[in-house]
């Protein structure tokens, strides 16, 4: 499997020097975080974005251990800490400039949780497109501001893709992953300052213990307030949200957005396993040098993540109202969309129509090349008994769930 191009190697040596400043995280972090005070010379962040921005310093810090980072990962790292830094002060700034702007109400949003590779990204683009619905661009997260041109609006896209399209071109197995388009919607992972997923860079378990015990309450209500500005001066949705991590957080997400709709989809853990490990791995070549990428790591972070993020999400939603939480069972939804993905609005309160039955066709229409995206869970060191064990009676329900459909 081709997981990383040739450049790759070049642009690794070339960016080497500027990657030494991971010897000093901290050091570096208060670079950043004064070029964004400079840049926003007055603007008055909130004590709950100091508390924030520490605990993103802390996860610097983590990615810094990692010894087999490489000069695309630490740049890459580096971008996505500044970007999480400019975006609170932006947020701050427009807040002062339109104070209105906190009056917006975020209505009964809907998150698309599950395990990764469960169809989530699927099922979020049919939602975002539903009458009404609305999911948050790439580009405008990357570009977080009140309504621009469309001239506007066509440079920052561009500008987002080309950024991207850099990173892609170094691999050729994320193309087929997981694509990106600055036009589409994606997921909050860009608006969260902390995330599992970050472990798809390298596997941190330091990192892992840290978010055990971490409060993503101010997380999302980050996102909220993004939401708000997103809205502001346009007509006002019903956001679809999505992000894998959510899973791990449905209880935060609950305390921030009392009225959320959480949309579950469920697939067996042992294909999920294997596909996520394979994601991770391509992620880790692209972060690392190769000899640093270690598929039983792999294996072993994720068998811990995955079914803890479950666990939680079970014991959570019981302490929901029984209709905050709609399961998806992957297959057969799958093997019948035109009789589930209408169920599913009819259980969000969302009407069927004629352009969405056109959406959800296109969407499955739509190529998909899998060449490059191989996994077996034996690559990773796993067996299923271990996935069984891991996950106790979650592979369970799945089943019953699924048969239950049919």
């Amino acid at each position: 499997m081709r997981r990383t191009t040739a450049r790759l190697h070049l642009v690794n040596a070339l960016t080497a020097p500027a990657a030494r400043a991971r010897h000093d995280p901290d050091r570096f972090f208060d670079r950043l975080l004064e070029a964004q005070r400079s840049a926003n010379a007055g603007v008055a962040l909130t004590e709950e974005d100091v508390t924030e921005l520490q605990h993103l310093r802390r996860f610097l810090g983590f990615i810094a251990e990692v010894e087999s980072l490489s000069g695309v990962g630490w740049l890459s790292v580096r971008d996505m800490v500044q970007a999480r830094i400019r975006n609170r002060f932006v947020v701050r700034r427009l807040q002062a400039e339109h104070p209105e702007i906190r009056d917006e109400r975020i209505d009964a949003p809907v998150f698309v949780i599950g395990l990764p590779r469960t169809a989530t990204t699927l099922t979020h683009k049919i939602l975002a497109n539903a009458p009404g619905g609305r999911g948050p661009y790439m580009w405008e997260m990357d570009n977080i501001g009140l309504p621009r041109s469309e001239s506007d609006i066509a440079k920052l896209r561009k500008q987002t893709q080309k950024r991207f399209d850099q990173v892609l071109a170094l691999s050729p197995s994320w193309t087929r992953i997981h694509p990106v388009r600055a036009d589409w919607v994606e997921e909050i992972y860009f608006l969260l300052n902390q995330s599992r997923l970050h472990n798809t860079m390298a596997p941190m378990p330091k990192y892992v213990e840290f978010l055990r015990s971490y409060d993503a309450r101010p997380d999302y209500r980050f996102v909220r307030e993004v939401l708000q500005i997103l809205q502001f001066r346009r007509p006002r949705p019903r956001w679809m949200l999505k992000h894998p991590d959510c899973l791990g957080e449905t209880a935060a997400i609950h305390h921030v957005f009392p009225d959320a709709k959480f949309v579950w989809t469920h697939r067996d853990p042992h294909t999920v396993m294997g596909s996520m490990c394979s994601m991770a791995e391509s992620l880790g070549y692209l972060h690392n040098h190769a000899k640093g990428v270690d598929p039983n790591e792999i294996g072993r972070v994720w068998l811990s993540i995955l079914p803890e993020m479950v666990e939680r999400a079970r014991r959570e939603r019981i302490q929901m109202p029984r209709d905050a939480t709609v399961d998806v069972a992957y297959h057969a939804m799958m093997a019948d969309p035109f009789r589930y993905v209408p169920e599913l609005f009819e259980q969000l309160d969302l009407k069927w129509t004629d352009a969405d039955e056109r959406n959800l066709e296109e969407a499955l229409n739509r190529p998909r090349d899998q060449r490059g995206h191989e996994y077996s869970m034996v690559h990773y060191g796993l067996d299923p008994a271990m996935v069984d064990e891991a996950f106790g009676d979650y592979g369970l329900f799945v089943d019953n769930l699924t048969a239950s459909k049919r």
